[in-house]
């Protein structure tokens, strides 16, 4: 698989599969509760059930990046299971309740388009019957986000550190990573990284021409690596100073690094010095 093409249209491709969920459901939704009126012989035009769900699963399309966002700063900040529990229950009740008043804004808007009248029922009874739909909804959402996360990780063969003996606390200069993938686990060592690259709240390891992330941050890895080894030489990237091959200069002021295995990396002004102190 292709994980530059994949980083760099990730979003994209999330976006459509929520889309292409979201407006499925709505469809299948839609025509259920058509045919239950039908069965009842009661009369509906079918573009109200149709209101009724899209109204629905549009708003929440909108909250899902709320929850993306919210998991990823409980995680950042709790690593306890139980805190984050606790978040996110306190967060479903914001979902819910935001879940409910768009829809109904958005039912009451084109009803009255219609020149009809949208009545949601009696409020204190409704929302406690929404929430626990929403409940339900909103720990489906969760559970999907670790489970693509999780398949990711292993596709991928996300790294972590080990340390240097089984009972060893994790090391300040680690030696080696220990990568899983969903058919094994082996060990790389930390001086055969190329390159790193951020990307969120990853540090993507560019290793043989492969790619194995590290839940880590630019700062703090740069602090866990040999400094006479590897170098900052942009905000968001560290190279191998042993894999540089040439430095030229470009008009911008910035140079331009070539790796042995022809990769091309900015060496940003803000970090030239540093990089030639160490070379040189």
């Amino acid at each position: 698989m292709n994980w530059h093409h994949f980083d760099k249209n990730e979003y994209r491709y999330l976006a459509l599969y929520w889309v292409l969920f979201a407006l499925i459901k709505t469809w299948v939704n839609t025509e259920s509760v058509f045919a239950d009126f039908n069965r009842l012989n009661i009369a509906i035009d079918y573009w109200k059930p149709l209101v009724w769900e899209g109204s629905s699963h549009f708003v929440s399309l909108l909250l899902i990046i709320l929850i993306v966002i919210f998991d990823k700063k409980l995680l950042a900040r709790y690593p306890a299971t139980k805190n984050r529990i606790i978040g996110h229950l306190i967060l479903s009740l914001i979902y819910s309740l935001s879940h409910v008043i768009g829809m109904v804004l958005i039912r009451k808007a084109i009803y009255w388009g219609a020149n009809e009248q949208y009545d949601f029922g009696n409020w204190s009874s409704e929302l406690i019957y929404e929430y626990r739909k929403d409940l339900i909804s909103y720990l489906s959402i969760l559970a999907t986000i670790y489970a693509y996360r999780f398949i990711i990780s292993r596709l991928r063969g996300e790294a972590k550190v080990i340390a240097t003996g089984e009972d060893s606390p994790e090391p300040n200069k680690p030696e080696r990573l220990l990568v899983k993938k969903i058919d094994k686990e082996f060990i790389i060592k930390i001086n055969d990284i190329d390159w790193i690259e951020a990307a969120g709240n990853y540090m993507n390891l560019n290793i043989n021409g492969k790619i194995y992330p590290l839940r880590e941050t630019m700062s703090g890895l740069e602090s866990k690596l040999n400094p006479n080894l590897f170098a900052r030489i942009h905000r968001s990237t560290i190279v191998n100073l042993d894999r540089i091959k040439q430095i030229s200069a470009l008009e911008t002021g910035d140079y331009e690094i070539n790796l042995n295995c022809g990769k091309q990396l900015r060496l940003s002004r803000r970090y030239r010095e540093k990089v030639k102190q160490i070379l040189f």
